[in-house]
């Protein structure tokens, strides 16, 4: 029952449209990866991965007469709002349980990455600017340094200032 269920969720099982919309999400999930992960090595996988990605993308939106998110920005917009949240870190997807148990320590991890700029909502309803001083994946807080004062902020509330 289980293997029914995982092979549903695959990208294969979508209708041509809602696979594209998910090669979309998936090219802007490569592209944050791309920005955040701190290795040559890793920078130049994510940058195969988004190659691949693009030539399927605009392969498909010529073939279907689609517009995408290189060529039209509302579904740019769209695209972005499916990934970033108002704050936090965006939500990636996995295509199964190994890649998150994989990658998404990492993600958590280069994105709020020591000496990363970051934007926080703090209890006075501004955002302040500050850079991450530390940070545990999976935690609930990340410290953060304003001015020089460390400062538990939650991660629901501090997004990378710049992406």
């Amino acid at each position: 029952m289980e293997t029914l269920a995982l092979k549903c969720e695959k990208t294969r099982e979508l209708s041509i449209y809602d696979f594209f919309v998910v090669l979309q999400v998936e090219w802007l999930q490569a592209d944050i990866r791309q920005q955040i992960y701190q290795s040559e090595k890793d920078k130049k996988y994510w940058a195969r991965v988004k190659e691949g990605k693009e030539n399927t993308i605009l392969k498909i939106a010529e073939r279907n007469n689609l517009p995408n998110l290189f060529n039209d920005p509302y579904v740019k917009n769209d695209i972005y709002n499916r990934v970033f949240q108002k704050s936090s870190y965006p939500l990636f997807t996995y295509k199964n349980a190994e890649m998150k148990a994989e990658l998404e320590y990492l993600d958590l991890l280069f994105y709020y990455y020591k000496g990363t700029a970051v934007q926080c909502d703090l209890e006075d309803g501004a955002a302040h600017e500050g850079t991450v001083a530390a940070y545990q994946p999976f935690d609930t807080y990340v410290t953060v340094n304003m001015e020089g004062v460390l400062t538990r902020v939650p991660v629901a509330k501090t997004r990378r200032a710049r992406l």
